[in-house]
């Protein structure tokens, strides 16, 4: 189960980062992978500790905090420092499992979800769709510049090789403070039907009804 919200960054917003990320040096994205994954992860990253990925990290994490939709589908609570990845013709990642925990103690945290933010069109690039595989079942995903998918961290999944142009994201996992996948969905329906019913002043009674259920639902969850 993935949810895709579409212009998480503006356009303003994805065209800074990747004037930002331009002004980097990338290297080998494997330095970043874990176990079998080191041997199937084949892409440029930008290194975390870089004034580069510093910078355009502020940018990605201020707009996605502002981000109603976004804070509504993964209940943020910690995340990881964001990566910034770019997919050459001929560069894939195969089929790989993320990590269950992230960071060196003190800061270690649970990685419940993955985010992938898309820095350009998909138009500008061929191949290079995130698949996602749920029950042996393969979706394939390729947003436009600012559009942001979040899965979860337990999904296998992969990066088909580019054929043409390059593939920039930013990628990153975050610990929810709802853990379990199927209440963070419901808790995200529920504020998409509630704004709808809040736009409409006929209904008002229905939306207090609905508001309550979802302040019980997160009491219990959260």
């Amino acid at each position: 189960m993935a949810t895709c919200i579409r212009n998480a960054l503006s356009a303003d917003q994805a065209r800074l980062i990747r004037a930002i990320t331009a002004t980097g040096s990338y290297g080998p994205g494997s330095v970043t992978a874990v176990g079998s994954a080191v041997s199937v992860k084949h892409n440029l990253q930008l290194p975390t500790a870089s004034d580069a990925a510093n910078r355009a990290a502020e940018v990605l994490v201020a707009a996605l905090r502002e981000n109603a939709g976004f804070f509504a589908a993964t209940w943020l609570d910690a995340m990881t420092t964001p990566l910034f990845c770019r997919y050459e013709p001929g560069m894939t990642y195969g089929d790989h499992v993320d990590a269950a925990m992230m960071g060196a103690p003190p800061m270690q945290m649970r990685c419940d979800i993955a985010v992938t933010v898309w820095l350009v069109d998909g138009s500008t690039y061929d191949g290079g769709e995130l698949i996602t595989d749920t029950d042996g079942v393969g979706q394939s995903w390729k947003g436009d510049a600012g559009d942001c998918l979040i899965y979860s961290a337990d999904t296998l999944h992969r990066v088909a090789p580019v054929t043409r142009g390059v593939r920039e994201v930013a990628v990153f996992w975050i610990q929810s403070m709802v853990r379990d996948e199927w209440q963070r969905r419901i808790l995200f329906d529920l504020t998409q039907v509630m704004e709808r019913l809040q736009a409409s002043p006929s209904s008002a009674n229905e939306a207090e009804t609905l508001r309550r259920i979802y302040f019980n639902l997160v009491r219990r969850w959260a």
